[in-house]
């Protein structure tokens, strides 16, 4: 409802993505002819995933406007926080999915490890913003890097990790599992020096 109502925020989650554009557009002429080019599909898509799931969970934890108002609903904090939560996953679910469901027709494999690396960016996308939440107005959407560099480089390297692994499940496997290894130590060492956790 949110992003229906003020466009400006869709254009400025969205511009993300188009950041992703041009090297996906690279990488694909660079191996268009080779038989793994329907592979880098995958990394493309999870690393928007999470870039967009960080947006979108910024905006819902800490971009609330009316955040005295919402302490007000007859819920417990734990389940106003769960429902914004709900809201980030339901919306990549239905950006994505459509995109998983066409790689079926490719390869069922490569839409499994895809489907299963967007919802692992997401979460941890989710989680970083959760963490490293500060309560700030929807208008600093554009400036929200500057509010928490450790959270920012976080989110980024996990967005990148979580990419690389699943392009690497598809081609490597033995590199996915160090791949996955070392985002999910990046995810660790983010938890354990949040503020929300000291």
């Amino acid at each position: 409802m949110l992003l229906r109502r003020d466009p400006w925020l869709l254009s400025q989650s969205l511009m993300q993505m188009l950041y992703l554009v041009p090297p996906a557009l690279m990488l694909w002429r660079s191996f268009s002819d080779s038989s793994t080019a329907i592979v880098l599909i995958t990394p493309v898509i999870v690393m928007a995933a999470g870039q967009l799931a960080g947006g979108l969970a910024w905006l819902t934890i800490s971009g609330e406007d009316a955040a005295d108002l919402v302490t007000t609903a007859p819920l417990p904090p734990s389940r106003v926080i769960r429902a914004k939560i709900e809201v980030v996953l339901i919306a990549i679910a239905v950006i994505f999915a459509p995109l998983v469901m066409a790689l079926i027709f490719v390869s069922p494999w490569q839409a499994a490890v895809t489907a299963i690396a967007i919802i692992v960016a997401t979460g941890s996308a989710a989680a970083i913003q959760l963490w490293f939440r500060a309560q700030a107005k929807r208008s600093q959407f554009r400036r929200r890097q500057t509010s928490s560099r450790i959270a920012t480089f976080a989110e980024a390297f996990c967005s990148i990790g979580w990419a690389a692994t699943a392009a690497l499940a598809l081609t490597i496997p033995l590199a996915a599992i160090v791949s996955g290894i070392l985002t999910a130590i990046t995810l660790v060492t983010a938890w354990k020096i949040s503020p929300k956790r000291a």
